[in-house]
């Protein structure tokens, strides 16, 4: 009897090996490289994506007209193509997407690509909802900021008929193993669903530690762009290796030369299995089950022996395995705020600076006349100063008024509760912005200053 084994099917295209950005493009560049595609099934579908375009065209200027700029043209057929691209990554290989393509009208498989999207996006924004309830209490200013005015601006702004692709929004927080080859609603999805599990581990230690352990990392971590995660994933995995109890996070001095010489014994190919079997041991210890954060785990624990080795070589794993640094006690400075002006006092002066030609004569009259910090924020949210100004002003403010001003700025704890008006967030926005863009020694010097400040 002969026995017959089942053969594997063998793809001619690796779905893995398109580009997931543009997968249409990359899938029709394939299939006409290995002619998968006649030369009359590829100028067909390029007539039917002409088409679409000049559909979308007029849908797009609402019937007035069927031509539009060349730079507006490609970006309504690069959505078109995502969308397309969105329902034939759909399927489980690139080999009957091909067929799908062959056999299916381009506008039907648009209209499916499109009703995708619009179930990506609405789970989408179950996520967000999801990484506001788990999301970690930091000062981390990029974290904070993503989540409560970054993230929402893309279910804001999302245009899934005309720029399906984009992503209109203000994502500064980085995360660990972020896929940046996604577009549009796809990238969002994938960040929020790794930025959730990021949060559930984390929020497995106490929140205290991890306060101690970003201060032992950098004593100005709230204006860095670091991932959270992977700083308490390496010193979880550094507590394992260290036979401690990783929700214990620190890393003493004692410990970090016990891992030094340990590590140091280890063959390099050796030490990826070594970290591996540690972040398996993480996840029994914490009873993480979900296999999506057990693999994020794994990814990025697998990147830490090429900085192992660096750290190692340079015997500075002090670095990488951080010891908690506690907040310091320091002294405080009490401040008393002068009476504010009277409402009629006020608006006389608001009035004065509002027509004022130029921002130098603004200056003087709130150098003269404005004494309280109070009096100080009413008037920049009075409508009396205008873009550049602001920056003008503040630059004509000495270090103390700066840093009782950086007191006024919201915390950056996430509160759904709390809106601003306007010219509330102008002014604060303004402010965040002339921070930025002082040099470190004199930023520094006035957010150690804010620190110290009590406002009682």
């Amino acid at each position: 009897m002969i026995m017959m084994t089942e053969l594997k099917k063998q793809n001619l295209i690796k779905k893995e090996k398109l580009n997931p950005t543009y997968y249409f493009q990359s899938l029709l560049q394939q299939a006409t490289r290995l002619k998968l595609l006649t030369d009359a099934e590829f100028e067909h579908i390029q007539l039917q994506s002409f088409q679409l375009l000049a559909k979308q065209t007029e849908q797009y200027t609402g019937g007035e007209s069927s031509s539009v700029k060349i730079e507006t043209a490609q970006s309504l057929l690069a959505s078109i193509f995502y969308t397309i691209g969105i329902y034939l990554k759909n399927f489980p290989d690139a080999d009957r997407s091909i067929e799908v393509l062959k056999q299916s009208p381009l506008s039907e498989l648009y209209r499916h690509g499109k009703k995708l999207l619009k179930s990506k996006f609405a789970n989408a924004e179950q996520l967000l909802d999801a990484v506001r309830n788990n999301c970690l209490v930091t000062d981390h200013c990029a974290y904070n900021d993503t989540i409560r005015t970054g993230l929402p601006l893309f279910f804001s702004n999302y245009d899934i008929d005309f720029a399906a692709q984009d992503i209109p929004a203000s994502i500064d927080y980085p995360l660990s193993n972020d896929q940046m080859d996604l577009a549009g609603v796809e990238y969002i999805y994938n960040y929020l669903q790794i930025l959730f599990w990021e949060n559930q581990f984390c929020n497995k230690f106490p929140e205290g530690a991890i306060h101690s352990l970003l201060r032992g990392y950098h004593n100005h971590y709230r204006d860095l762009l670091i991932n959270i995660f992977g700083l308490v994933l390496t010193n979880a995995v550094a507590c394992v290796l260290a036979d401690k109890k990783a929700a214990q996070l620190n890393i003493e001095p004692s410990e970090r030369q016990y891992l030094y010489h340990t590590l140091i014994r280890i063959p390099k190919d050796n030490l990826t299995a070594v970290l591996r079997d540690a972040s398996t041991k993480l996840c029994k210890e914490l009873n993480i089950s979900n296999r999506f954060l057990q693999k994020h785990i794994s990814a990025t624990a697998s990147a830490l022996p090429a900085g192992i080795k660096n750290a190692l070589e340079n015997n500075n794993l002090d670095s990488l395995f951080i010891s908690f640094k506690e907040k310091h006690t320091q002294s405080v400075i009490q401040f008393k705020d002068h009476e504010k002006m009277p409402d009629e006092l006020f608006r006389s002066i608001a009035d004065e600076i509002r027509e004022c030609r130029y921002v130098s004569d603004k200056i003087t009259i709130i150098r003269r006349e404005i004494h309280s910090i109070a009096d100080l924020v009413d008037l920049l949210e009075g409508y009396c100063l205008f873009d550049d100004e602001f920056a003008q002003v503040f630059q004509a403010l000495d270090d103390m008024e700066l840093a009782l001003l950086l007191k006024k700025l919201p915390k950056y704890l996430i509160d759904t509760d709390l809106h601003f008006t306007e010219n509330e967030k102008e002014w604060q926005n303004k402010l965040k912005y002339f921070f930025e863009e002082l040099d470190s020694a004199r930023r520094d010097k006035i957010r150690e200053l804010a620190d110290k400040i009590d406002l009682g």
